[in-house]
């Protein structure tokens, strides 16, 4: 249209009739011109936690935190009475329940117990600071990246374990870390019990710096000799065992 207003010396009602080969009164039958219809940002509604029924029995469960993991099954036991663990039914996944101080389920973590399987996945609605944890009455907080790997851990060290306080990041978020600082005050020592590689000790070091900044708590690292908890329970087992399975 610029063409024409300045070539033609045409006003511009003119130049946008010939830019459109009709008259000037064809013009104002058209339709006003609308603004165009910008895409609008279509805002997520949060998803709700939908809770996998449970199966009648842990057996499958038990057979692989027990024997292919190698986890204590009194510490198995105490989760699953705790119901802070259950078999799902539909997939028979492990499910890690994390619950809040009223004891409402606002984090599920499921991992695939079939041989092989590397299936694992925070279900969508899960809150993270409301990770699987073990609220106990001391001053000391575990903290690991995995829940197999703070049962690990336990049977490693059993000894009044029930008495402290564990948490699996299932990651390596410490948004889990915050929350139970926040609503446990007696929780004054911190240990970041994070994997042997390099992605473990940089989390640590973050996470360490956070909670120093944040929070008047001692905050240590204690990092397994394998890569991470379970393998090194495992490498205490004797080998011809670890491939067994759990008859129930």
């Amino acid at each position: 249209m610029d063409f024409f207003r300045y070539f033609y010396g045409e006003s511009e009602e003119q130049a946008a009739a010939m830019l459109l080969n009709c008259s000037v009164a064809d013009l104002e039958k058209l339709p006003a011109r609308s603004p165009p219809n910008l895409p609008r940002t279509k805002q997520e509604e949060p998803k709700q936690l939908e809770i996998p029924p449970a199966h009648n029995n842990m057996r499958r469960v038990f057979a692989y935190l027990c024997q292919t993991r190698g986890i204590d099954p009194e510490v198995v036991s105490a989760f699953a009475h705790a119901c802070l663990l259950y078999e799902s039914a539909d997939h028979h996944n492990a499910v890690f329940v994390g619950r809040d101080g009223q004891g409402k389920v606002r984090h599920l973590h499921a991992k695939g117990t079939l041989t092989g399987s590397s299936f694992r996945q925070t279900l969508p609605g899960s809150e993270k600071e409301y990770s699987f944890h073990w609220p106990g009455t001391s001053g000391k907080l575990y903290t690991f990246e995995a829940p197999i790997d703070l049962m690990s851990y336990i049977s490693l060290h059993p000894e009044g374990w029930q008495d402290h306080t564990y948490v699996a990041l299932c990651g390596v978020s410490a948004a889990p870390i915050q929350h139970l600082l926040g609503t446990q005050p007696q929780l004054q020592e911190v240990v970041l019990c994070l994997d042997n590689d390099e992605a473990g000790h940089k989390a640590a070091r973050r996470i360490a710096a956070e909670l120093l900044r944040e929070w008047n708590v001692t905050v240590s690292a204690e990092f397994p000799s394998q890569k991470d908890w379970n393998d090194e329970l495992l490498s205490f087992r004797p080998e011809e065992s670890q491939g067994l399975t759990m008859s129930m």
